[in-house]
């Protein structure tokens, strides 16, 4: 068991400890007009995430941070920079919303309704 902890841990420290980041769960719903993404951030703060929508990819940035001042007699929580990032298609920018509920980030997006064109009668010369 010591070897494989040992392995876990060395992996850990390659993907994660030269600047890297770390994800979260997230769970997307197709809504009638869009999407609802429910992303799992236990113990981060509101003013911790970071959110921005560009070229239709959602991108959610959070650091899970502890108390400085505290005197910590464990600490097996992680203490880290999380990043997601979720591609869309044509999503109404102006219309995405999201809110922190217990500990679950939750944002509402709505999809963009295709205009339709008009037919073109094309008159042959």
């Amino acid at each position: 068991m010591f070897i494989f902890d040992n392995v876990f841990d060395e992996l850990n420290n390659f993907f994660y400890g030269q600047g890297g980041y770390k994800s979260f769960p997230v769970d997307m719903v197709e809504l009638p007009n869009g999407f609802q993404i429910i992303a799992e951030m236990p113990g981060v703060e509101k003013e911790n995430i970071h959110m921005n929508y560009e070229d239709g990819i959602l991108t959610i940035e959070a650091d899970r941070k502890k108390d400085d001042k505290a005197k910590y007699l464990i600490s097996e929580r992680d203490v880290t920079h999380l990043k997601r990032s979720i591609n869309f298609g044509d999503v109404k920018e102006e219309s995405i919303t999201a809110k922190l509920e217990n500990g679950l980030l939750i944002i509402t997006l709505l999809t963009k309704v295709p205009e339709e064109k008009p037919k073109r009668t094309i008159v042959i010369e």
